[in-house]
């Protein structure tokens, strides 16, 4: 029979973080009810897609000499279902077809000032199988039911410049996670209320 004092002795600090020691855990308080986003299924992706783009000069600049200096700010603008059909052989599981718009910024510089494009790419993705249960229709906006949840990482890189004509075409390379996701109740064990964090001693300057 274990002690509820234990949890304030140094052997079984309860804090956030990694479990260094799941064996000298005292068992949990109580089981709460919580309601939080669960991710039933992910798939992860690879793409890149090829864009061309015509830079603009500056005001007051007759001669401009275009030169790109980075791409950044990338951002899902969009996620949007095309089709989806159920897995003939798979209960449960669901084919997708699904545009992804990705925003970005492009610097780059007209030889007297430097400036910055918007520009989108959209990503058409094909999704193989992933598990979507007790759903007839997928969504991707913020409502109950089952949603589809895109995360990304993304790069620009292959840049051609034409410095004369500002004409410039690249590459836009994306690591795209597609999660199936509901809110649901879930039943967890708990010890309570997360504590207060340790007040630190000191501020070290940056």
């Amino acid at each position: 029979m274990w002690n509820k004092n234990l949890i304030n002795n140094k052997d079984f600090l309860i804090e956030a973080g990694q479990i260094i020691n799941p064996e000298c855990f005292p068992r949990p308080d109580e089981l709460v009810c919580i309601q939080v986003p669960k991710v039933f299924d992910q798939v992860a992706l690879r793409d890149c897609v090829t864009r061309t783009v015509t830079l603009t000069h500056g005001p007051g600049v007759d001669n401009p000499v275009y030169s790109f200096l980075k791409a950044d700010g990338f951002d899902i603008s969009g996620v949007s279902i095309i089709s989806e059909d159920d897995s003939p052989v798979r209960q449960g599981f669901k084919r997708l077809k699904t545009d992804v718009s990705v925003k970005y910024t492009l610097h780059y510089s007209d030889g007297v000032n430097p400036l910055h494009m918007d520009d989108e790419a959209v990503f058409r993705l094909g999704i193989n199988e992933i598990y979507c249960p007790e759903c007839t229709v997928l969504k991707t906006d913020g409502m109950d039911g089952m949603m589809l949840k895109v995360d990304a990482m993304a790069e620009a890189f292959g840049e051609k410049l034409s410095p004369e004509t500002g004409l410039m075409s690249l590459e836009i390379g994306v690591f795209f996670v597609v999660k199936c996701v509901s809110v649901v109740r879930l039943l967890v064990p708990s010890y309570g209320y997360c504590p207060l964090p340790p007040e630190q001693e000191r501020v070290i300057p940056l």
